[in-house]
């Protein structure tokens, strides 16, 4: 009985013994395995590829503006008058244009489009500017000097890509922080422009993406046939209507619609030209 006895308590005595260990050693791990995921969490936090972007934050506001010229060759033309008519219910955005037939950066002696711009920003200072020329550049550029240097060469390239900056320049000096939007210049029906114009949108591409609150805005796709020559028409733009004239260089209504709806929904990825007050908000207390 004694020894029954005693067999009986010393059980109870190991099995305690046994639960408190446990429950020691379940403690003791528990907090070292939590130190060591919390450690490697850490860790891999600092990890660069593994960093959340942007997790709570927001996109950059984008900017109003309520001044906005269209400026270029004549297929800026096109551009701006079928841009005027899509902003013609927002009476707070004043819109001005300057398109010349024929111009470019090449050719000061022609058109100075320098001076143009100087003018045009000056009267106006836009806050916004959708600049579309280049269509006809490939030639040598001609100095003010009456000498020239001649396409195709580093120099003309270096000569074409301080010009599109001086632009900029013209621009920023009347509205330091005006948005400029330089739109690519189409793809051609005659093979050799279409050549031309890839290199002379790229230099333009590089300006505008070393140059803050600048963009360049690719329309090859929009008037580009699937295998990337031109197309007169596309069946997805316009309904399939006409986009091109005959000659294979400049836009019909529909393709300046098309365009000018391309490039307002490139603008608006940037740019707000709404009121920005509630519509719920009455313009002014008329008191008692």
């Amino acid at each position: 009985m004694r020894f029954s006895l005693f067999i009986r308590r010393l059980s109870l005595a190991l099995i305690g013994l046994i639960l408190a260990g446990c429950a020691g050693v379940q403690g003791s791990n528990g907090q070292a395995f939590a130190k060591s995921s919390k450690a490697q969490a850490l860790a891999a936090l600092d990890r660069p590829n593994l960093i959340p972007k942007n997790l709570f934050g927001q996109d950059p506001p984008k900017r109003h503006i309520r001044t906005l010229a269209v400026a270029g060759d004549s297929l800026s033309i096109g551009l701006a008058s079928e841009m005027e008519k899509a902003l013609a219910d927002k009476p707070g955005l004043g819109f001005t244009s300057l398109g010349k037939v024929s111009s470019g950066l090449a050719r000061p002696d022609f058109f100075d489009w320098n001076r143009n711009m100087d003018d045009l920003a000056s009267r106006y200072k836009p806050d916004a500017v959708v600049m579309m020329i280049g269509a006809n550049d490939n030639k040598p550029l001609r100095l003010s000097d009456g000498s020239q240097i001649n396409y195709g060469t580093r120099e003309w390239d270096l000569g074409y890509k301080e010009r599109v900056r001086r632009i900029v320049s013209i621009i920023r000096t009347h509205n330091p922080s005006a948005v400029v939007f330089w739109l690519e210049a189409p793809v051609m029906a005659d093979p050799g422009l279409s050549h031309d114009l890839k290199h002379i949108n790229a230099l333009a591409r590089e300006v505008m993406t070393q140059t803050p609150d600048c963009h360049f805005v690719e329309t090859r796709t929009l008037f580009c046939a699937p295998g990337g020559g031109f197309a007169f028409s596309k069946p997805d733009v316009e309904d399939g209507a006409t986009l091109r004239t005959r000659d294979g260089i400049h836009l019909t209504t529909a393709g300046a619609q098309a365009l000018a709806g391309h490039c307002l929904t490139a603008l608006q990825t940037r740019l707000t030209w709404e009121d920005p007050r509630p519509a719920d908000i009455p313009l002014a207390d008329k008191g008692v």
